[in-house]
């Protein structure tokens, strides 16, 4: 079901996610794309069931300005919690992402 993929809705690109691509399927992996002109030093990933956001999944790394990171989640676990924290301290939320549905989320 890979194959089958459409654009997200413009509610959620307006949320700062853009370019988003869907495929319809189990997995809740996906491809975390740096759009912006600044870089990104935490990326958080938890299921929207949890209470915190768990360990940064870019360690000692950093995402910058064109660079992507797959994020590698548990088949099933659908409903996601995002958040980014950019090198001057600020961050994004994006709650309840159903990351079965996306192959790629755009960071603009």
């Amino acid at each position: 079901m890979s194959l089958l993929r459409r654009v997200l809705p413009a509610a959620l690109l307006s949320m700062g996610l853009a370019g988003p691509v869907l495929a319809q399927s189990t997995d809740p992996s996906f491809r975390l794309n740096n759009r912006t002109q600044g870089v990104i030093n935490e990326v958080y990933v938890s299921s929207s069931n949890e209470g915190g956001w768990g360990s940064d999944r870019l360690g000692a790394n950093v995402l910058s300005p064109g660079q992507s990171l797959t994020i590698r989640l548990p088949n099933g676990q659908c409903v996601n919690d995002i958040k980014v924290v950019y090198a001057n301290g600020r961050s994004q939320e994006w709650m309840r992402q159903n990351t079965c549905q996306l192959t790629d989320i755009n960071i603009q």
